[in-house]
């Protein structure tokens, strides 16, 4: 919000920081934990000391991430980082229990779903020219963050792990899609007015178009001779 101001002071820049970075992160940790124990204490602690009722259905995975988000949101905190840490918080929490699994599997399905709602949502507005404000720039803006940016940032982040390094290379390299960068966008440009948010559009479009086809029509056949290769060597 500052940025798209005329006029940019220390008052308002520290404000900002106190509020949006400092408080606003903290608060979400905080909801996050504290959600995610309570959850944890309703879920696994109460019904084996007393005869509350059994909760084992996967839906339980939705409604917790709803009801912490717009809790948390309330409370001025990032939603999505208490949402993040519930989930971790309550994962370690009786981490042999079977629920996990099936908590886990349907979110995963849930998520299978949503996502290729997304994607039929996302094919029909290139078909409406999403990606007509593209630029040449951008276009190498956008190859350039998939295959040298993010792959960068990815092996940076793994720098300490036990993985091989063809193993850390392979994450780093396909990581995600980037659907959630339509929502960190949408949110942004709700949020305040930019100049060029339609070339925003058409550069976030081409990057996840680029991603799909790219890490699409590689990710099986790499993930096989990585498992073969590894497997073998076991």
């Amino acid at each position: 919000i500052i940025l798209a101001t005329s006029t940019i002071s220390f008052e308002s820049m520290g404000n900002w920081f106190l509020r949006d970075v400092i408080y606003r992160m903290v608060a979400g940790i905080a909801c996050g934990i504290a959600f995610g124990k309570l959850l944890s204490y309703f879920i696994f602690y109460l019904p084996q000391k007393t005869n509350f009722v059994i909760i084992r259905d996967g839906f339980v995975a939705i409604a917790a991430t709803i009801l912490v988000y717009g809790l948390t949101e309330l409370l001025q905190g990032y939603g999505f980082i208490a949402v993040f840490v519930t989930a971790i918080t309550l994962r370690n929490y009786e981490m042999n229990d079977k629920y996990h699994k099936k908590l886990h599997d349907f979110t995963e399905q849930i998520e299978r779903i949503l996502v290729a709602i997304v994607l039929i949502l996302f094919g029909g507005t290139v078909a409406h020219g999403i990606l007509n404000f593209l630029t040449w720039q951008m276009a190498v803006f956008g190859m350039a963050f998939v295959f040298i940016i993010r792959p960068f940032t990815g092996m940076i982040s793994l720098f300490k792990s036990n993985l091989h390094f063809k193993e850390r290379l392979a994450i780093s390299f396909f990581g995600i899609r980037g659907m959630g960068s339509f929502f960190y966008l949408s949110f942004g440009l709700y949020q305040a007015d930019f100049k060029y948010a339609r070339e925003l559009w058409s550069l976030v479009s081409f990057i996840v178009i680029l991603s799909i086809l790219i890490h699409g029509l590689t990710a099986t056949s790499v993930m096989k001779k990585l498992e073969s290769e590894f497997s073998r060597e076991e």
